[in-house]
């Protein structure tokens, strides 16, 4: 018989209550809770995180907003009164009364940190196993090679996980800073994402147009983090591939938007699919599949990173056109999930998928079920840690 765990699942959900990162947060949460452990989901803004309002779009000082998004996330999902979050900026806990939350945290077999966010704080590490999981391989791996602080907090822990599933293996100019880390791929929830109904409108996308200050050095090479640079190679596609839709729901494209219309994409406002959860769930479904380009981090060294958005279009039937970050190496590629590479590249993924639609849908879906299912991936980041 398979021991229940007590599990505190560390991450980002009040303060950033957006489509995608709501969906990876639960799919940890209670994914791990379907394997028949007792989870506590916690979040702490320290004296920085103010939380967004994906109302208004910008950061501000109240968290209802993301309050009322995870509890009724969370209820919905059988983890009523399962979550915490500790305010600082606004001097109060919310979610549970202290006492529960400090049984919570000594009570813990296991910790789990997800995207490094939380403060270090004494209490939270009480757990006799803990675990942290980096979400921006290389971005992450440069940082912690260069900033002493990110060392010591990923050291903190007794498990690394990365994204990049590339990465431990070795051979890329990728520092890993004797750091042990071990791969991991995005875990999902399948019957949260039944198949969408139909062949669906257009390959969409979703995300955030720039991220400014996030670009690295590696091995002398300076490498972007910021999809906007990279979309401008691929502008004409639309106009190149006039049967097959192209579009994309990205945040902060501002002028950008208009020319992207003009040149063919149908463009929607990140916010408007995201604010909700399902409603960005109905995007992604309604879709007729993914079509994305990766920071070059990933793409330029190869890191095996794979989307957890991504991951969700594959569960929902729905074939994936990507650029080429190595993940061919793990996963199988060329009927529900087409890696790319360039503008010509892109032309010709796509017209791959759409070459037998069918076929490329039923695909998707094996392939989320092969190796995104979210009884497989915890249950094997529970062995990892000795706690299988």
């Amino acid at each position: 018989m398979k021991r229940s765990l007590r599990i505190v699942v560390a991450g980002f959900a009040v303060g950033f209550p957006l489509g995608g990162q709501l969906w990876m947060m639960l799919h940890f949460a209670e994914g791990l809770t379907r394997l028949g452990h007792e989870v506590t989901f916690l979040e702490d803004t320290s004296n920085w995180a103010y939380p967004f309002d994906p109302v208004l779009g910008h950061p501000v000082d109240n968290s209802e907003r993301g309050r009322e998004t995870v509890d009724r996330l969370f209820r919905r999902a059988g983890l009523a009164g399962r979550w915490a979050y500790v305010s600082e900026i606004e001097g109060r806990l919310y979610g549970m009364d202290r006492a529960t939350l400090d049984r919570r945290l000594a009570e813990a077999d296991f910790f789990l940190n997800v995207s490094a966010v939380l403060p270090l704080k004494e209490e939270y590490f009480q757990a006799p196993v803990t675990a942290v999981i980096d979400t921006d391989p290389v971005f992450t791996q440069v940082k912690v090679a260069t900033d002493p602080w990110t060392r010591d907090y990923y050291r903190r822990h007794d498990v690394c996980f990365t994204y990049g599933y590339n990465l431990p293996g070795g051979g890329t100019d990728v520092p890993l800073s004797d750091v042990d880390w071990k791969p991991l791929l995005p875990p999902v929830i399948l019957d949260r994402w039944p198949v969408g109904q139909g062949r669906g409108d257009r390959y969409t996308t979703v995300g955030t147009w720039e991220a400014r200050d996030r670009d690295v050095e590696v091995a002398g090479r300076r490498l972007s983090w910021r999809k906007n640079v990279k979309y401008e190679a691929i502008l004409d596609l639309p106009s190149t591939l006039r049967d097959i839709p192209l579009g994309m729901a990205m945040s902060g494209m501002c002028n950008d938007a208009w020319r992207y219309a003009a040149a063919g994409w149908e463009v929607r406002e990140g916010l408007e699919v995201s604010r909700d959860p399902d409603t960005y769930r109905d995007y992604i479904r309604g879709s007729r599949g993914e079509f994305t380009i990766a920071k070059d981090q990933n793409v330029v060294l190869k890191s095996g990173w794979f989307s957890d958005r991504t991951a969700t279009y594959l569960a929902s039937g729905r074939p994936a056109v990507v650029e080429d970050t190595g993940f061919g190496r793990y996963l199988p590629v060329g009927e529900g999930l087409f890696p790319f590479e360039g503008h010509d590249g892109a032309v010709e993924a796509l017209r791959a998928a759409e070459a037998d639609p069918v076929r490329a849908g039923k695909v998707a879906r094996e392939i989320a079920g092969d190796f995104f299912d979210s009884d497989k991936v915890l249950a094997g980041l529970l062995r990892a840690c000795g706690l299988a």
